[in-house]
């Protein structure tokens, strides 16, 4: 396997854009480093330049971009925000990662998604593609593809390859190993995540709003909640992508550094003997 990290796991993400106490972008790749990675996701455009990651002598193996496919001028608008700088640093960094397609998160329930959802993924993938930029569809929480049914919706309607996890996966009302047999021909990045069971409960319960949920730590340190490594490992088994290792954190600031990266190593030493 090849092993990846992710500024989400460390607090630096869409949802925390903005603030003015994230960990500065060459601290968290010392850090990275110091635990053992050479590579990463990129994280909101703008945060990780392509000097720093030469700097670092970091590969960049994807980038992530949140995309609100249901309304036409918001898609357009994101397009410009988040699609084409992330495409923009992929190209110059020379990355065979790609571009981390997602939906836009939801306010509650929603109805399946549409044609018109569907056609906004495909031209998104047709703008990473005609630059010659690699694109896959991350299945998200409180997005449109979210279930297994909406999952195997996207895989009818579109032919983009699959980013699959886990946590993702677990949350979104499936089970991890049911998803990845249901994405297994067409998956291409892979993130891992845990799920601490108890805060599942209480947001499938109507008791925790979905930030609610990730502000109180849904994503727990691996093997502490409900995701079984062992068969998701064995089902990727001759998997060649890059698998990235996440812990969704809504902030970690310089002080929590030390703390977050213990977690973190312990995170990469437990897939690493089980991948062994």
């Amino acid at each position: 396997m090849r092993l990846a990290s992710a500024p989400v796991s460390w607090g630096v993400w869409e949802k925390t854009i903005g603030r003015d106490d994230l960990v500065p972008p060459a601290l968290l790749l010392e850090t990275m480093r110091r635990l053992g990675y050479s590579a990463t996701e990129l994280g909101p455009p703008g945060y990780f330049s392509t000097k720093l990651l030469e700097r670092y002598n970091m590969a960049l193996v994807g980038g992530f971009a949140p995309l609100r496919f249901e309304d036409d001028a918001q898609f357009r608008k994101d397009v410009k925000t988040w699609l084409d700088p992330v495409i923009d640093v992929l190209q110059a960094t020379g990355s065979s990662g790609p571009v981390v397609l997602a939906g836009g998160e939801l306010d509650g329930p929603h109805e399946p998604p549409g044609r018109t959802y569907f056609e906004r993924v495909r031209r998104a993938v047709d703008r990473c593609r005609s630059r010659g930029v690699p694109v896959v569809f991350h299945h998200h929480t409180g997005t449109y593809v979210e279930s297994p049914a909406e999952i195997e919706a996207l895989l009818e309607h579109t032919d983009v390859g699959i980013c699959y996890d886990t946590g993702h996966a677990l949350v979104g009302g499936g089970e991890p190993i049911d998803v990845a047999r249901i994405c297994r021909d067409r998956i291409e990045h892979v993130h891992l995540k845990d799920v601490d069971l108890a805060i599942l409960a209480r947001l499938h319960g109507g008791d925790l709003s979905l930030d609610e949920a990730w502000v109180a730590g849904i994503f727990c340190p691996f093997g502490e909640g409900g995701v079984d490594f062992d068969a998701v490992l064995s089902e990727l088994d001759g998997f060649a992508g890059w698998t990235v290792l996440e812990q969704d954190r809504v902030a970690v600031t310089t002080d929590d550094l030390d703390a977050v990266a213990a977690v973190e190593a312990s995170n990469l030493e437990l897939i690493q003997r089980k991948e062994s």
